[in-house]
């Protein structure tokens, strides 16, 4: 696998990534990677990384990439909204399909926790096919909870006291909060035709009733499932490894098999 440097210029703003590539000859299916929020593109202990490395032993590339404010890209995370977010996806996407390594006609996304929520409404808005969507720990619930006040179990009222939310000592700006109380994630979320893979734990901070309401939106078009004990991040080492095989079967599968 060779990794190469990926950049797009969206609203002004620089997105910085990581192109992995399988060796070989391309254009190759491709998978772009959307982290959790307050994340960076490898993720929680390289999530991201060992699972390029898996896609990539499969004949498959990736893209991960900082959200705006996130990581290494331009921006703040004080302006950060899941809309802003998911308008960024949508150049990255277009970005990624014209790469000459990439099979334009065989994307498909992954997104952990918020960066699911992105996904799933980044695939059904795209103005290019995507084959397939898979969901780790989708943190849908956001729209809820800071709808009722409230972010990770804390309070939001900061926001009208402080002028911004500590979200691990990183200032979080009252816009991600107003455009919470108006984004419909099911909704917005429905209209994507292609597979979808949902896998989330029991032991999850985010309900498993947030992933069983995306598998009744998509229908026969999910497969959905539920580990015992696994909890938002995967941080044991038997359910991490199922996350990333099954992951990486899927979207295989989706692509049309291995090369």
């Amino acid at each position: 696998m060779n990794i190469v440097p990926f950049h797009v210029d969206v609203d002004g703003l620089r997105l910085r990534g990581s192109h992995y590539v399988p060796v070989g000859d391309g254009p190759f299916p491709t998978a772009i990677l959307f982290h959790g929020f307050g994340s960076s593109r490898v993720e929680f202990s390289s999530m991201f990384v060992a699972l390029a490395r898996g896609l990539a032993d499969r004949g498959i590339a990736s893209v991960a990439y900082d959200r705006a404010g996130h990581g290494e890209s331009d921006g703040t995370f004080f302006d950060t909204t899941v809309s802003r977010d998911v308008t960024h996806a949508q150049g990255v996407l277009d970005a990624v399909a014209a790469l000459p390594a990439t099979d334009a006609d065989n994307l498909h996304l992954v997104g952990i926790s918020l960066g699911a929520v992105v996904a799933s409404v980044v695939a059904a808005e795209a103005t290019r096919p995507v084959r397939s969507v898979s969901m780790w720990s989708t943190a849908a619930v956001f729209a809820d909870e800071i709808s009722s006040g409230m972010l990770q179990g804390r309070s939001l009222d900061s926001l009208d006291t402080d002028g911004y939310f500590d979200f691990l000592g990183t200032r979080l700006g009252p816009a991600m909060r107003a455009d919470a109380t108006t984004f419909d994630v099911y909704g917005r979320a429905s209209g994507f035709g292609g597979a979808v893979n949902l896998m989330h734990g029991t032991a999850d901070f985010v309900p498993v009733s947030y992933a069983e309401r995306y598998a009744d939106v998509y229908g026969e078009r999910a497969q959905i499932l539920i580990v015992d004990g696994a909890d938002h991040g995967w941080t044991r080492v038997p359910d991490r490894d199922l996350l990333y095989s099954r992951t990486v079967d899927f979207i295989t599968g989706e692509a049309g098999g291995a090369r």
